[in-house]
């Protein structure tokens, strides 16, 4: 078992359990073919990666890896909206029929009133996902067919009631194409990652000599899934869940929301991005406890990945494996969460 730590300006006893003993841990779990743990605060930056690329163990993780990190990119997406709503280019009230009328004319009529911000607080009352033998025709396809697909759908839920939709992310980013002119995968790097310090992110499954996602659902047990196109969700669906990174880049993307960076976005942007919204208390790519934490997990069913934010303990943290059997990792690896905690919330 190989155990690599990481750091950037750390100081001892950043965390009740050290990262390294957290990694190492999960990636003894034989679930669990490699994980990464890592925790930013005023501190520094401290993190680790321990196990190997595939389960055959014939290449150690190094603290290089690129980490898939499915649905945490939804607050990614929403991040990015923001930068675009702070330069005009678009509101969180501005709909459909505004932005995408003329490109879409043969879409539903439900959807000419709904405003960016509700596929971003999923009160779109769009479906969670496009129909599996669509998403299969549409393959490697554009994302403008599957968001044609999808607003020529009526809606399958009430406008205002929480409903978690891949889909209308998927939208979404649709959206802020329209307004930015330029492909979601262009802006988020121009306008997210560039001034964020993110030079590792990419898109789809990690290509070359890295770790590959895991499933068990591939015949003869436990199985890496390799870097061809099914290793992840087709490409239409970006805004939702396929960006990877490494660690350290995903520390930095948390510590621009945990300190509310205000070079990044202004005090009263990061409240929009933070404010629960409904009962489900989802704000825009989190979930938001009664202290004001963020917390969000990804899974692309090969990788399961998981951050959590305290604004109030002053730290943020990251945890992740190459492994989606989610009945085998979910608990594991929330558990390595709290454990890395200074203060870890009730069990």
């Amino acid at each position: 078992m190989s155990v690599v730590l990481g750091a950037a300006g750390a100081a001892p006893g950043l965390a009740q359990s050290p990262p390294d003993a957290i990694a190492n841990s999960l990636a003894s779990d034989p679930a669990i073919p490699a994980a990464t743990a890592g925790r930013v605060s005023a501190d520094g930056m401290v993190f680790a990666v321990a196990g190997d690329r595939v389960l055959d163990g014939s290449a150690p993780v190094t603290v290089e890896e690129l980490w898939h990190i499915g649905s945490l990119t939804k607050s990614m997406t929403s991040t990015l909206a923001a930068r675009l709503v702070e330069a005009d280019l678009i509101t969180w009230d501005s709909t459909i029929a505004e932005v995408l009328g003329a490109t879409y004319p043969d879409r539903h009529p439900a959807w000419d009133t709904v405003p960016l911000r509700d596929f971003l607080t999923h009160a779109s009352g769009m479906a969670p996902n496009i129909g599996r033998i669509r998403a299969m025709m549409l393959g490697q396809g554009p994302r403008s067919s599957y968001v044609e697909e999808m607003l020529g759908e009526e809606p399958v839920g009430p406008r205002g009631e929480y409903l978690y939709s891949n889909a209308g992310y998927v939208v979404a980013g649709a959206m802020l194409e329209a307004v930015g002119g330029a492909s979601w995968e262009e802006l988020i790097a121009a306008e997210v990652f560039a001034p964020l310090g993110i030079t590792s992110a990419g898109f789809g499954p990690p290509q070359g000599d890295v770790a590959e996602g895991h499933s068990a659902r591939l015949f003869g047990g436990i199985r890496a899934a390799g870097q061809g196109s099914d290793a992840d969700n087709i490409p239409a669906m970006g805004p939702a869940g396929r960006v990877h990174l490494t660690t350290d880049d995903m520390l930095r993307y948390l510590r621009a929301h945990l300190d509310r960076d205000a070079g990044f976005l202004s005090p009263a942007m990061w409240d929009e991005l933070h404010s629960p919204v409904g009962p489900q208390s989802y704000a825009m790519g989190w979930g938001v406890g009664d202290d004001g934490s963020l917390v969000h997990s990804g899974s692309n069913t090969l990788w399961y990945a998981v951050a959590y934010i305290d604004p109030a303990a002053g730290e943020a943290i990251f945890v992740a494996v190459n492994s989606g059997d989610l009945a085998e990792v979910a608990e594991p690896v929330d558990s390595a969460l709290r454990d890395l905690l200074t203060a870890p919330p009730a069990r």
